[in-house]
């Protein structure tokens, strides 16, 4: 009887034991996606000079989640995109802290404006919030105020404005005029052209900074000498419409040639400004041009979804995108584990529509550059490549340590021209 009473105890705890072993192989087997959605925040400008801009970015950044079926890494995505008025950083704040706080985003991305970056920057560390960068180019965010958390699909205010300087020295010209937005973004490209430019033998004549959403360039136009070789210039959005508008209505595009930053004759402005762009050059990561095959699959799917052509904005959100699944797919979709999350987002590298990219040391793009001519094909204005320069990074020819021992570029504002 005692026997019994023993094998039955000895059943029992058998039984039991097994139990446990099956509940831990059944935890242990369960879809990573019983977590929950990994959840990405997307904020971007809806309204203002910048609106346009900031929709392609949303519509990029869609656009690739809706290919993969708003998944990654075995895990389903949620994503909130919050808009605000263009020129707001005080609203940038706001969204990002609905969106940590109340939404529970793992991720951040989009941000267009270079203001709205910086300040940003603070909150989201100290919340020790992952930030892709997929719209601003602000230089110090990975650089001198670089974090672990702070990645870039996009592109900095310097990578593209180094480059075009070189292609401009080469072209012969020897006197410049800067003329931008007077923004941070607009001293730092206009900073970055210039040091290459001058390095090289170049001379800036003149620099003219119209505040942002100027409503007539008149003025400005006016003031521009007429001795340059050359007229360096960014605007973006609707200013970029009519500064080149007014620019060849003042008859200036014959006699001064009209380079500057890509986004002067982005794919999503370059029609309403017509003929008047024809002849532009532009140093951008991307072109619409570009005759590759996964550049032509990326313009097909944002011309289907969208009735409309794709932008570079666009692009640079598709990338980030693509970038965040490629990193939630080596780790599974555990982005809980931030240690192996970033340290794989580190080590992306993307086939993108703009060409191979990867990653520096700073989490910030090694990609091409392409140098652009404004031309017309089969009736079509488009942004035709005449140069390239490849991976390349925000430093151009400098270390690291010697580029971010120079003075920064809106510090230089005012200081350029001789």
């Amino acid at each position: 009887m005692l026997r019994t009473r023993r094998n039955r105890g000895e059943h029992r705890g058998m039984t039991g034991l097994m139990a446990l072993v099956a509940l831990v192989g059944l935890l242990e087997a369960r879809p990573i996606h019983a977590q929950g959605p990994v959840k990405i925040g997307f904020i971007y400008p809806d309204t203002g000079a910048f609106a346009q801009a900031g929709l392609d970015m949303r519509d990029g950044f869609l656009l690739y989640w809706s290919e993969v079926g708003n998944k990654a890494g075995g895990r389903p995505v949620e994503l909130f995109p919050e808009g605000k008025a263009s020129l707001r950083p005080d609203e940038a704040v706001t969204k990002a802290r609905k969106l940590v706080e109340r939404d529970g985003v793992h991720i951040i991305g989009g941000i267009l404006e270079t203001a709205d970056a910086y300040a940003l920057r603070s909150y989201l560390i100290e919340k020790k919030m992952i930030v892709m960068l997929m719209g601003t180019g602000a230089i110090d965010l990975t650089q001198k105020h670089r974090s672990e958390y702070i990645f870039r699909s996009a592109f900095t205010s310097n990578d593209s404005s180094h480059p075009l300087g070189d292609w401009a020295y080469k072209q012969g010209y020897r006197k410049a005029v800067l003329m931008a937005s007077d923004l941070v973004v607009g001293h730092e490209m206009m900073g970055s052209f210039a040091r290459t430019f001058t390095d090289l033998g170049g001379r800036i004549i003149q620099e003219i900074y119209p505040p942002p959403a100027v409503p007539d360039f008149a003025p400005y136009l006016a003031q521009l000498r007429r001795d340059a070789d050359v007229v360096s210039a960014f605007f973006g959005g609707s200013d970029a419409i009519r500064f080149v508008n007014q620019y060849t209505e003042f008859g200036l595009k014959e006699k001064i040639p009209l380079i500057g930053k890509g986004f002067v004759t982005d794919e999503s402005i370059l029609p309403r400004m017509g003929d008047n762009a024809l002849g532009i050059v532009t140093g951008h990561q991307w072109s619409a041009a570009l005759d590759t095959p996964t550049n032509k699959r990326f313009l097909e799917a944002y011309m289907a979804k969208y009735r409309r052509p794709a932008s570079g904005y666009a692009e640079a959100t598709y990338l980030g995108s693509q970038m965040i699944a490629q990193a939630l797919e080596t780790v599974r979709g555990a982005i809980e584990n931030r240690e192996a999350f970033l340290a794989a987002l580190k080590k992306v590298e993307v086939d993108a529509p703009r060409g191979k990219v990867k990653l520096d040391a700073y989490q910030n793009v090694v990609h091409p550059i392409y140098i652009r001519r404004v031309e017309k094909k089969d009736g079509i204005l488009q942004n035709a490549v005449i140069a390239t320069y490849p991976n390349t990074t925000q430093f151009w020819k400098w270390t690291p340590e010697e580029y971010m021992a120079m003075p920064p570029y809106p510090e230089m504002k005012g200081k350029w021209a001789k």
